[in-house]
């Protein structure tokens, strides 16, 4: 009637739950995994022991020791609520004896004492994929902890963190390396070996060659996520100037600057009085 509808609606509306055991879905959980640069690049299959609750094999998840040691609550009849009248309205509230499972374990499960789940370590094989970077996370479906009363189980959440490596560095698909040179390299041109993931390579370096300038490997960087392309090697120019010159040295140096017209005093003049220009 319309008591009956009422004590529904009111039910419903504060969270009150008909029939007895509820399914609850077992927790997510997180592994916080650390790569090398290299492997971040290449990608590589890991084992992970990740501990968990999970159902225990000998009570199949009921927590008692056998199907005989499970009961019908005799407070709740197997409702797992209790229903109490207060004038107009009928309160329904989780059953005290059986705490709202409707049911009594006589006998717990030896295994579980009753738990219906045990801390178990269990080792899970995943793929991480080339070209993964640090703040990614992978999710394993159905990985986690095991649910209660058959409710299903939570993923796994693997959080990976690339560590830095010594010589290379990420910039979005391509990978970055600074190459020092000697300034008569950078002036007069020559060759010289770099570093590679893939092992030490020889490149050219162009006469004329200015600081920072970034020299390129094609399809030596590191793979897409989302398609088939592959990043550079990158290259920076890091020109390294003598600290110590020998007397010839520094004659020859001369010569150059005489040769090319350059005058120290000249060319700092010259700057103020562009400055001052700037100024005005």
């Amino acid at each position: 009637g319309f008591g009956d509808a009422f004590n529904d609606i009111f039910e419903d509306f504060f969270g009150g739950q008909r029939g007895g055991t509820r399914a609850e879905r077992g927790n997510d959980l997180q592994y916080n995994l650390d790569l090398t640069f290299e492997e971040a690049v290449y990608g590589k299959e890991a084992k992970l022991k990740i501990p968990r609750w999970e159902v225990c094999g000998d009570c199949k998840g009921t927590g008692a020791k056998s199907a005989a040691s499970v009961k019908t609550c005799p407070s709740c009849k197997g409702a797992g609520q209790m229903r109490f009248q207060q004038g107009f309205f009928s309160i329904t509230r989780p059953c005290g004896q059986c705490e709202g499972t409707g049911r009594i374990v006589t006998e717990p499960c030896p295994a579980c004492q009753g738990r219906q789940r045990t801390y178990r370590e269990r080792t899970i094989a995943v793929h991480i994929p080339a070209g993964i970077e640090s703040g990614m996370r992978l999710r394993l479906s159905n990985e986690g902890e095991h649910g209660l009363n058959g409710g299903p189980p939570g993923d796994l959440y693997v959080a990976i963190t690339v560590k830095p490596h010594a010589i290379f560095q990420r910039q979005g698909h391509d990978i970055l390396c600074d190459v020092p040179i000697q300034f008569v390299t950078a002036v007069l041109g020559g060759k010289i070996e770099v570093p590679t993931l893939k092992g030490n390579t020889v490149i050219k370096i162009p006469a004329g060659t200015q600081q920072d300038k970034i020299l390129r490997i094609k399809g030596l960087g590191i793979p897409s996520l989302k398609n088939n392309g592959t990043g550079d090697q990158l290259f920076v120019i890091k020109i390294q100037i003598p600290t110590k010159l020998t007397a010839r040295q520094k004659e020859l140096l001369q010569e150059f600057a005489k040769e090319s017209g350059m005058s120290m005093e000249e060319d700092s003049d010259g700057f103020f009085d562009k400055m001052k220009t700037f100024f005005e």
